[in-house]
């Protein structure tokens, strides 16, 4: 033990999260259960440990029962001489000590009294001393100093009794409910944990409720309640996952408007436009999510013809955007980091070439930079999707008649065939076009893009309308996988949301012509994003990611106008390509 205890005493001095205090507060319960008691809540940011104690020839054991007493478990040794250890060192944060009786109250506390004092550990600022388990009777309370505090377990008497001296309020939660930390507490078992965690706040004390379920959704649920220390017998996990609870918890304060589509295209008929709409890293969660936040609907869902594309490249089940793009641009699957070139790093036709050699006029719109590996898989041919000025270069000689798009702090990259204009005058494309709207990525949702895609996307298919030629769109929405990286559920809501505004002016524009093919999918998902709890009525929701790179799940396609009944099952992003040209050609 002493051996393990050292490894732990250096591992305080390198972990600087050890002295900031979690957004909320844990509570390790049966803390000398642990491998390491003491270190591994304390390291692991609880704010409360709970040590329980044995008197026995006058030593303090920390056990539940005597019969489990081991002769090197004591207060001192693993709790007092640590505490005194980081003081003197100035490395002690804000801690309760939780000291559980579980011998005669009074000749314990006697003992422990003297412990601590020995220890000199009685006025130590940060340290509250807290006995809870067989406690003296409430009125004795202020009799004994005042480094001691006392957890009252008994909501029906707060009003008869001196709380002078009580710290904490801790009931049974078993008393309460019988729910088992999934899913949700009925309503009248809700109500009455509430009001129990109500009783103690109208006092100004805070709360702990002990015996109740201990998982990722019940430290969610206590938490949102106000639960003061959250009972836990896995302290680091738990203070991890309380740290992103507000990072992965959103609520939509502004819904987006809905656009019913009409459906009143001829299935069977050519399509003369396609617009090929891609969420980078949106998989059906990061869908949902928008649908929550919006109240249960989206655009999107309107659609009918639902489809899903497979999405692994030929060197891992998990794609990378690069290939993900390149497979849905050319029909032919690559490695990652391949932009537009085959798994021998040889040229592949993409579909901007093959259609604006037959007359189409083409764009490409985006939320990243123009060099970015998806927009470059629609135009360039280059092994490394890091190589910007190879890729930048591969326009030159390229069917792009417009981009609009982050990049501009490499504008000096871009060929001179593209003339580059504000979005305010850009309105024609009779000349090759670069509208630049960002000097990297376009600016995020959350930091004032506002309605720039949604809004882009609108003036762009009123140019291509006018120029009376058959036109191929690629738009993207690339800040869902950012956020997907990130973690950020916020982010991906957001997104998403300013996604689904895109589709309906896409839609809006497919319902006007009656002519124009509408694929909506993604290249891959990204993050595990999982949707744990939410809320319909306000737009709440809780999402949880299992990692911040890309997953290897299938990923929806939706599909409107002519030809839309092509896109239905599941199959290998590749044939998303053989499907548009079939619709075009059928």
């Amino acid at each position: 033990m002493k051996n393990r205890v050292l490894i732990f005493l250096l591992c305080v001095s390198i972990q600087s999260f050890a002295q900031q205090k979690a957004s909320y507060n844990v509570h390790s319960h049966n803390d000398y259960a642990q491998e390491f008691p003491f270190w591994e809540a304390y390291i692991g940011g609880a704010s409360s440990i709970e040590a329980d104690v044995f008197l026995k020839n006058d030593t303090l054991f920390v056990t539940h029962t005597e019969d489990e007493i081991s002769t090197e478990n004591t207060l001192d040794q693993l709790y007092l001489q640590p505490l005194k250890k980081l003081s003197e060192e100035g490395k002690l944060r804000s801690l309760q000590v939780l000291i559980d009786i579980k011998s005669d109250a009074e000749t314990t506390l006697e003992a422990v009294i003297k412990a601590i004092q020995s220890q000199e550990l009685a006025h130590t600022d940060q340290l509250t001393f807290v006995i809870s388990g067989n406690r003296p009777a409430a009125e004795t309370y202020k009799n004994y100093p005042d480094f001691i505090q006392f957890d009252y377990q008994d909501l029906e008497d707060l009003d008869q009794v001196d709380l002078s001296k009580v710290a904490l309020i801790s009931v049974n939660y078993k008393d309460y409910s019988v729910w088992n930390g999934f899913g949700n507490m009925v309503a009248p078992e809700l109500k009455k944990v509430k009001a129990a965690i109500a009783k103690a706040h109208a006092v100004n004390k805070k709360f702990r409720f002990w015996g109740s379920p201990d998982t990722k959704i019940a430290w969610t649920r206590f938490a949102d309640l106000g639960v003061d220390f959250i009972n836990t017998d896995t302290p680091g996990e738990a203070v991890t996952y309380l740290k992103t609870l507000d990072q992965n918890t959103y609520v939509n304060t502004q819904k987006i408007e809905v656009y019913q589509p009409e459906f009143q295209f001829d299935y069977e008929t050519t399509p003369v436009n396609v617009i090929l709409m891609i969420g980078d890293g949106t998989g059906l969660a990061q869908i949902t999510s928008g649908q929550i936040a919006n109240g249960g609907v989206l655009t999107v869902t309107q659609l009918k013809d639902i489809g899903f594309s497979k999405s692994a490249s030929t060197d891992d089940l998990v794609t990378d955007s690069a290939a993900g793009a390149t497979a849905m641009a050319t029909g032919t699957k690559t490695h990652n980091r391949a932009i537009g070139v085959g798994p021998d790093d040889q040229p592949l036709q993409n579909i901007t070439e093959i259609l604006g050699a037959k007359g189409f006029a083409t764009g490409l719109v985006t939320t990243d930079a123009i060099d970015g590996a998806t927009p470059a898989s629609f135009y360039a041919h280059r092994k490394e999707r890091d190589d910007a000025q190879g890729i930048l270069a591969d326009l030159k000689g390229s069917e792009i008649d417009f981009f609009i798009a982050g990049g501009k702090s490499k504008a000096a990259l871009l060929p001179d065939s593209y003339l580059i204009k504000d979005l305010t005058d850009f309105n024609t494309i009779n000349e090759k076009t670069a509208v630049y709207v960002g000097d990297g990525k376009v600016p995020s949702i959350a930091d004032g893009r506002g309605a720039l895609l949604p809004n882009s996307v609108k003036q762009s298919l009123q140019i291509l309308e006018n120029t009376k030629k058959p036109f191929f769109m690629m738009i993207e929405a690339a800040q869902i996988d950012s956020n997907g990286h990130a973690n950020n559920t916020s982010g991906i809501v957001q997104e998403m949301l300013d996604f689904d505004q895109t589709i309906a002016e896409v839609l809006k524009f497919a319902d006007k012509t009656k002519n124009t093919l509408v694929v909506i999918t993604a290249d891959h998902e990204t993050s595990g994003f999982g949707i744990i709890s939410g809320d319909l009525k306000t737009g709440k929701l809780h999402g949880e990611f299992l990692t911040t790179n890309h997953t290897g799940i299938m990923v929806p396609v939706f599909a409107y106008g002519p030809q839309a009944q092509n896109f239905r099952g599941a199959y290998e992003n590749t044939e998303i390509f053989d499907k548009i040209l079939k619709a075009l050609h059928p």
